[in-house]
């Protein structure tokens, strides 16, 4: 059975394109999540150095247990991947 064109991304045809066409969407997601925090952080200049400080306190927190979040998700998402590929 030959693999669909959706199933053989990476497998087949130019891959630079290809990359592209994956990177896109990460690159604009990235983008708008910075826009957000810029606006966040503008409007919160608004209400004080206190405020301020508390948002530029917080960001790191909020920065690790995002990552954290992010890498148990990479994982499960592999262990999916892995599972799905030997039919279970």
């Amino acid at each position: 059975m030959a693999p669909s064109p959706k199933q053989a991304t990476l497998t087949a045809g130019h891959l630079p394109r290809q990359l592209w066409q994956l990177t896109l969407p990460t690159i604009g997601g990235m983008f708008a999540i910075t826009i957000f925090n810029i606006t966040d952080t503008f409007f919160v200049s608004r209400l004080g150095t206190e405020a301020l400080a508390a948002m530029g306190f917080t960001f790191p927190v909020i920065m690790c247990v995002g990552s954290f979040a992010m890498g148990i998700s990479m994982g499960a998402g592999s262990v999916l991947a892995r599972a799905l590929g030997r039919g279970d």
